[in-house]
């Protein structure tokens, strides 16, 4: 975020990782912790945007976070999660998060057994994941309606060469097009015969 022009402060109660951060690092660093206010305002977040809870201790996470929405009224706030079972607690809240475990487990499954199909997203309490798919020869031809599956498999752009497309369900897709779409459980075996990776006659 730094090197994209943002202001950025970091604050860490461990040394060593803020000299990890390196001389090339721009923004500005202290030493304390997230749940402290004074320490906060020393790292300017009266003037904040935003705001990322990214600790190692779900507790301090959610403390902070909720710190900076309801004391300060930071905009946007984000916590990361590394205790499944406590999502409940974090929706009841109202402390948007990312479930670090999750994400893992998925980029996991994807390097191991479904590397055709590359996932960002996977909402929470549902089934459904946003993923990304490299289409094949097979795709040529085929319309954005014919490879779309209703409720379960709906494209939202085509990425083709140095141009991204929000299709229209009659938009003919090509081989190497990259598609986004989101998927519910499931029904991501329907379109691998369409993708690069499907060596099937």
């Amino acid at each position: 975020m730094a090197e994209e022009g943002h202001d950025v402060s970091i604050i860490d109660d461990r040394p060593g990782k803020l000299e990890a951060l390196g001389t090339t690092f721009n923004g500005t660093t202290h030493f304390g912790r997230t749940i402290d206010i004074r320490m906060l305002k020393e790292a300017g977040i009266e003037f904040a945007d935003a705001f990322a809870a990214v600790t190692n201790s779900d507790n301090i996470n959610v403390m902070s976070a909720q710190l900076a929405k309801q004391v300060f009224g930071v905009p946007r706030t984000l916590a990361r999660l590394d205790d499944p079972g406590r999502a409940d607690s974090y929706r009841a809240l109202d402390i948007s998060y990312v479930a670090g475990a999750q994400l893992t487990a998925n980029v996991i499954f994807e390097r191991l057994v479904d590397e055709e199909f590359a996932y960002h997203v996977t909402f929470s309490g549902g089934d459904v994941e946003v993923v990304e798919m490299n289409l094949g020869a097979k795709a040529n031809g085929l319309t954005v309606e014919g490879l779309g599956v209703e409720n379960q498999l709906r494209i939202a752009a085509v990425r083709r060469g140095d141009q991204t497309y929000i299709p229209e369900s009659s938009f003919e897709l090509r081989e190497n097009d990259l598609v986004v779409a989101a998927a519910r459980h499931g029904v991501l075996d329907r379109v691998h015969p369409y993708l690069q990776s499907d060596n099937t006659a």
